[in-house]
């Protein structure tokens, strides 16, 4: 293994392991309780109507699938995302604010091979996060035998990552245009978040249902896979947008110069009674 790639591992090895259980334990108590409270649930949104299914997504309560889109897969990839967010921005940027990028470039060792290894083992992480997060599933699940379509689930899971490694990617994007994590990461957490809302409202609302495809959001198809109503254009996008972003990831960090704090500057409020 390139000990480059071991040492990028490494460094994100607490973030990974950590994540990665607490998803599967949040995912395996809302498993494990499905037998208990589906009823309840279908009792509940039947009596509450057609709006507020629209707000938490179509699907039957009374199975699984229907269950864990409206109690998991409707908040897990913001859940997710902080992670992409946190790991996408040191990526890269960390290394360079801790002072110790000029010390790795100053080994025997190309700036595309350092970019590559980073962007490298922020996709290996995300992938163990949510291979450890798909256990929290199944081991339940052994004990419950309540699944009805396997392959939509396995679909749901499977279309996590291309969603979570283009946040990750765009985390590393901005902290290298703004030379700063904390306001790249900030930037795109604010149209996370504001898109989730949209997105969600959009069920409800016919106008804001003809913008989703602005939505960042919109493009994790996890909870209509669990549907049966995936939209493939979306995750194509979502592809493409890997693509690109790890691509002008390489570039920027090719062509920049690390001694210098960002390409983009936001204005600085200006105090009352400065000149």
């Amino acid at each position: 293994m390139d000990p480059l790639f071991r040492k990028a591992m490494r460094d994100l090895r607490g973030q990974t392991i950590w994540w990665g259980v607490g998803m599967a334990f949040l995912l395996g108590i809302t498993v494990a309780l499905f037998p208990s409270v589906s009823d309840i649930y279908s009792d509940i949104f039947e009596e509450l109507g057609d709006e507020w299914a629209g707000f938490v997504g179509d699907g039957d309560f009374n199975t699984l699938e229907g269950y864990l889109s409206a109690e998991f897969f409707s908040f897990a990839q913001i859940a997710l995302a902080v992670f992409a967010i946190l790991a996408g921005g040191a990526a890269i940027v960390g290394e360079e604010t801790q002072g110790t990028m000029d010390l790795l470039l100053a080994q025997p060792v190309s700036r595309l091979r350092v970019v590559l290894v980073k962007l490298g083992a922020l996709v290996a992480s995300i992938t163990i996060i949510l291979a450890i997060t798909t256990l929290g599933f199944l081991i339940p699940v052994l004990f419950i035998d309540e699944v009805n379509a396997p392959g939509r689930i396995a679909v749901a899971f499977l279309l996590f990552l291309p969603f979570e490694v283009a946040v990750a990617l765009t985390a590393a994007l901005l902290a290298q245009l703004f030379g700063s994590r904390v306001v790249g990461g900030s930037i795109l957490a604010g149209l996370l978040v504001a898109s989730y809302m949209l997105d969600a409202l959009s069920g409800v609302d016919a106008t804001l249902e003809s913008l989703r495809p602005v939505y960042l959001t919109s493009y994790y198809q996890g909870q209509q896979a669990l549907n049966g109503d995936v939209n493939w254009a979306y995750v194509g996008v979502s592809l493409a947008a890997i693509a690109a972003l790890g691509v002008a990831n390489v570039v920027l960090f090719l062509r920049r110069d690390i001694a210098v704090n960002g390409i983009l500057r936001l204005p600085k409020p200006r105090l009352r009674g400065s000149s």
